[in-house]
């Protein structure tokens, strides 16, 4: 059959110069097909290179950030002469799984200076259709992957999964899998710790087995992950909308710095976190938002006329240094209250223009639901819990919104203003479900058993494997479970707006949309420091249609 008419255009690639200049300057840019820090803009050093050649396929495909009309096609080639300086790759798109009806097909050079990574914007598609890909370099065939384009105008349902925190030390990654099994899926959405950047060798030792510094140790480390057979399952079945938090660069990180990076023994911040940026668009099925500013990934999906998915950055391009901790008695408190400069109207975490941009996101889609994709806990969670005007409440964590009350409170008003707004996030290894309120703990604010008051849901999703495994004995599972709902009835206490935590699973969140309501479900596998095909469902809740808050099913 002749070939559908599409078109296909390399994604640019990043360069650390240019997202260093951007970082320090502001100055625009423009990344051209094939520029490398090294490269011209034709994928060549400059030198005497060798012929190309052919390649293996040995850390599967992907696709991603998928539109009414296009979809990200990602692969990588091992080359077979490590010599040379790129590699030939063909692509191939079908309308059916036998591969029999090919719709597009095209060349694009591997090449050294990108790490080898092939990565492809492919559009002139259906809308709500799924698509068969497939790579070929020499003799070497790929894997074959499955895509889907997001839908277009009026749709019935839509169905995600919400994913997090898959560390590769910590165990296997078998909650992918179960996610890639799932065939009614339009999208993964990945809430950032893709892959952690520490030393850490426990389940299985870490390639390279030391924290994460140069260009080579970020690229080593993307090859292992992308070696797992759980995680490649996942690219193949499934388009993945991903975005950043902390550990794809440093633990704990802000705009212009971490806790966890050391300028006098790690070097330059900024080039940290530009290295680990380039390394990210190599391998990661993403589509940036914009030329001139390469690091921003806050960017919006729709799907129909049913959602309207926003997708955030609350880590890296708008936040502020932390502030001190509060003290007591002249001891560090490891919770902090809503005093001094942590109330500081002026601190932000996404930033002026991130900000800005996802309260217009909130008011002028016309998608009858709105997601947020966000990196860390939204809701406020205390340990003490009291009347904000009281200003006597201890919050558990100034690395999550709490420790931005000024800046939450601007986002939640722009909540209150519009309507079914549901909050997606990822970071913190645990199960939460929240109604979201600014005053959960003040009854002529919010009620605790009616739920007025509320302004949007929160689902906190578990991580893959980062919660690591609570019991050394599948004997002591029933106990963790009895200590689990004790720390769900005490954290109920002081937080009232809580309708659901468990701190024990690793696992995934599973969503399916319509009209009326949105309902959630929480997915745990038992455990991760060994494969397994288990899961089991622990949790399911709905939002109605303009009723914000959660209702347990």
């Amino acid at each position: 059959m002749k070939l559908q008419t599409v078109q296909a255009r390399p994604v640019p690639p990043l360069s650390r110069r240019r997202v260093l200049q951007a970082l320090a300057s502001g100055v625009a840019l423009t990344l051209l097909p094939g520029c490398g820090d090294d490269a011209h803009s034709d994928g060549s050093s400059g030198t005497a290179t060798e012929p190309s050649t052919g390649g293996r396929f040995l850390h599967g495909v992907a696709s991603g950030d998928p539109l009414a009309d296009a979809v990200i096609l990602w692969t990588r080639v091992t080359p077979d002469n490590a010599t040379a300086e790129s590699a030939d790759c063909h692509w191939s798109l079908y309308t059916d799984a036998a591969l029999r009806d090919r719709v597009a097909e095209g060349a694009m050079p591997a090449l050294a200076a990108h790490d080898w990574c092939v990565k492809l914007d492919v559009g002139g598609l259906a809308p709500d259709r799924h698509y068969w890909y497939r790579f070929r370099s020499g003799a070497h065939v790929s894997p074959v992957g499955r895509t889907r384009t997001a839908p277009q105008g009026e749709i019935d349902a839509l169905r995600l999964a919400f994913v997090t925190c898959g560390d590769y030390s910590r165990g296997f990654f078998h909650a992918y899998r179960r996610v890639a099994e799932r065939e009614d899926l339009a999208v993964v959405v990945h809430l950032g710790d893709y892959l952690y950047e520490s030393g850490r060798n426990d389940v299985r030792a870490h390639d390279p087995p030391h924290e994460l510094l140069s260009l080579d140790d970020y690229r080593r480390r993307y090859a292992q992950y992308r070696s797992d057979a759980d995680l490649q399952s996942l690219h193949a079945a499934h388009p993945m909308i991903w975005i950043w938090d902390d550990h794809e660069i440093v633990n704990d990180a802000w705009k212009d710095g971490a806790d966890n990076h050391d300028p006098q023994t790690e070097g330059d911040y900024l080039l940290r976190r530009a290295t680990a940026a380039q390394v990210a668009h190599e391998w990661l099925p993403i589509r940036s938002p914009s030329a001139d500013e390469p690091t921003r990934i806050y960017r919006r999906f729709a799907f129909g006329d049913l959602v309207e998915l926003i997708a955030i950055d609350a880590r890296h391009v708008g936040r502020d240094a932390p502030v001190p901790a509060n003290s007591l008695f002249g001891a560090e408190l490891p919770v902090h209250r809503h005093s001094g400069a942590i109330t500081d109207p002026a601190r932000q975490i996404l930033g002026v223009e991130q900000e800005a941009w996802l309260l217009d996101a909130l008011a002028t889609t016309p998608a009858r639901w709105r997601l947020i994709a966000n990196q860390v806990i939204f809701s406020p969670l205390v340990v003490l819990g009291a009347p904000r005007a009281l200003g006597t409440s201890l919050y558990l964590s100034a690395d999550k919104w709490d420790g931005f009350p000024a800046a939450r409170d601007r986002v939640l008003a722009g909540i209150r203003a519009t309507r079914n707004v549901v909050i997606f996030t990822g970071d913190a290894h645990e199960s939460y479900a929240f109604d979201v309120t600014d005053d959960p703990n003040n009854p002529a604010s919010y009620g605790r058993f009616s739920g007025e008051g509320a302004a949007a849901a929160e689902f906190v999703a578990p991580s893959i494997t980062s919660r690591g495994d609570a019991e050394p004995l599948a004997s002591l599972s029933g106990v963790l479970d009895a200590v689990a709902a004790g720390a769900e009835q005490l954290l109920g206490v002081t937080n009232p707006h809580l309708k659901f935590f468990e701190n024990t699973r690793n696992g995934y969140v599973y969503a399916e949309v319509d009209a009326n309501r949105l309902v959630a479900e929480f997915w745990h596998v038992p455990r991760v420091r060994e494969p397994t095909a288990d899961q089991t469902l622990a949790a399911r809740f709905e939002v109605q249609d303009g009723r914000p808050g959660v209702v347990r099913l």
